[in-house]
C-alpha cells in the first residue's frame, strides 16, 4: 500500500511539474496569439466606413475653442490640481455653469471640495499592483445640473477631468487634448441641452486629481457626493481633438453590448471613425492596452454604472509641454463633438424607452 501512495505522490508530482513547464511555455505564446489576433480585430474597423459629412452643426464650435485656449493657457500654469492654475479653472467653470443655467449639484453649491491622504492603492484581480497616491489638498469637483422632462429619472452623468500636469522642471504642461478638449466640449453640450431638454436629468461633472490616480471620481463616490443608484449612465469625455486618422475609441461595448446599436446609428452620421476597442479583459484581448480603468470611467464602472469613454489614441505630444491648443486639429474635434452630442441624445431615448 505504501508503495502505491508512494507511487501516486510521484505521479502527481511530475504531472505538476508537467502542467507547471507547459503554462510558463505555452502561456506567453498564447498571449501573443491573442494579442495578434485583437490587433487585427482593431484594424479590421478601420475599414468601417463614414459618412461623408458629419451630422448638422448644433454646437458653437469657435466659442469651444476659446473656452480650451482658456484652459490651456500658460497663465493656467498646467492645472495641476490644488495649484493656482486649476483653483482658476474652478472658479472659471463655476461662473460659466451658472451663465448656461445649471443648477448646484455639488456638496456646497457646485463644489466638492475633498483631500487625499498619502496611501498605497492596490488593482489587479489576480496580480496585486500597488501605486504610491500622493497627498492631495485643496481640490474639487464641479458639479451642476439640467432637470431633464422626467427629473424622477436617474442622471446620465457626462464627465470631463479639468486637471493637468503642471509645470515640471520649468516647462509648462499645458493639457490642450488631456484634457481641455473634454471640459469645453462638456461646457458645450451643456449649453445645447440647457436649450433642448432631454428626457433625463443630466449631471454635468468637471472633475479634479484625474492625473493623480482618477481620485477627484474616488472622492466623489467615498463622500457620497452622488451615489449609484441615482446614475443612470456615464459618458466620459478625454482627450476629444486630435487624430491624424479621424479616428474615436469608445470604449466600454464590451461591457455593455447593448451600446452596439446605438453607435451604428451614431456613426451612419458621423465623419469620424468609431473604434469599439480597448476594453476586452486579457483574456480575449491578450496584452492589447485595456482603457477600462484608464480615466475617470473606471470609478463609475467599479460602482455598477454603465459607462462609454470616448478619446482619442496617445499622441507624439501626450503628457508633453506640446499638448497645446495651437496644435489641436479644430474640424476633428468639432466632428468628434457633434458626434458625442448625438450618441448623447440617442442614448437618452434608449433608455427613456426602457421606462415606459
Amino acid at each position: 500500500m505504501r508503495v502505491f501512495w508512494k507511487s501516486l505522490l510521484v505521479t502527481v508530482g511530475i504531472g505538476v511539474l508537467l502542467a507547471g513547464a507547459g503554462y510558463w511555455w505555452g502561456y506567453p505564446a498564447w498571449q501573443a496569439w491573442l494579442t495578434e489576433r485583437e490587433a487585427t480585430r482593431i484594424e479590421a474597423k478601420k475599414s468601417v466606413p463614414v459618412a461623408a459629412q458629419a451630422v448638422p452643426e448644433r454646437l458653437n464650435h469657435q466659442r469651444m475653442l476659446a473656452d480650451l485656449s482658456w484652459m490651456a493657457h500658460p497663465e493656467r500654469e498646467g492645472r495641476e490640481s490644488g495649484q493656482p492654475g486649476a483653483l482658476a479653472t474652478r472658479h472659471w467653470l463655476v461662473e460659466h455653469y451658472q451663465q448656461i443655467g445649471l443648477q448646484p449639484a455639488g456638496v456646497e453649491g457646485y463644489l466638492h471640495e475633498y483631500e487625499v491622504q498619502e496611501h498605497i492603492q492596490f488593482s489587479g484581480l489576480f496580480r496585486q499592483r500597488q501605486r504610491q497616491i500622493q497627498a492631495i489638498s485643496n481640490a474639487a469637483n464641479v458639479l451642476g445640473s439640467l432637470p431633464g422632462k422626467q427629473p424622477d429619472l436617474p442622471a446620465i452623468a457626462i464627465t470631463a477631468h479639468y486637471d493637468h500636469l503642471g509645470v515640471r522642471d520649468g516647462q509648462i504642461f499645458h493639457g490642450a487634448d488631456d484634457n481641455a478638449s473634454g471640459v469645453a466640449a462638456m461646457l458645450e453640450l451643456a449649453r445645447y441641452f440647457a436649450q433642448h431638454p432631454t428626457e433625463h436629468p443630466l449631471l454635468f461633472i468637471a472633475l479634479d486629481s484625474e492625473e493623480k490616480g482618477l481620485q477627484g471620481a474616488v472622492a466623489l463616490f467615498r463622500d457620497q457626493a452622488v451615489q449609484p443608484s441615482q446614475l443612470a449612465f456615464n459618458v466620459n469625455l478625454d482627450m476629444l481633438s486630435r487624430d491624424s486618422e479621424r479616428q474615436l475609441f469608445a470604449v466600454g461595448t464590451y461591457q455593455h453590448p447593448w451600446l452596439h446599436p446605438i453607435l451604428d446609428q451614431v456613426q451612419q452620421q458621423s465623419s469620424v471613425r468609431l473604434m469599439r476597442a480597448h476594453d476586452r479583459p486579457w483574456w480575449r484581448a491578450g496584452r492589447t492596452e485595456n482603457w477600462v480603468n484608464s480615466s475617470d470611467h473606471g470609478v463609475f464602472h467599479r460602482h455598477g454604472v454603465p459607462f462609454i469613454y470616448f478619446g482619442v489614441a496617445d499622441h507624439p505630444d501626450y503628457h508633453t509641454p506640446r499638448d497645446t491648443s495651437d496644435r489641436v486639429d479644430a474640424a476633428f474635434y468639432q466632428a468628434v463633438t457633434e458626434t458625442v452630442l448625438d450618441f448623447i441624445v440617442k442614448l437618452d431615448q434608449q433608455l427613456a424607452a426602457r421606462q415606459r
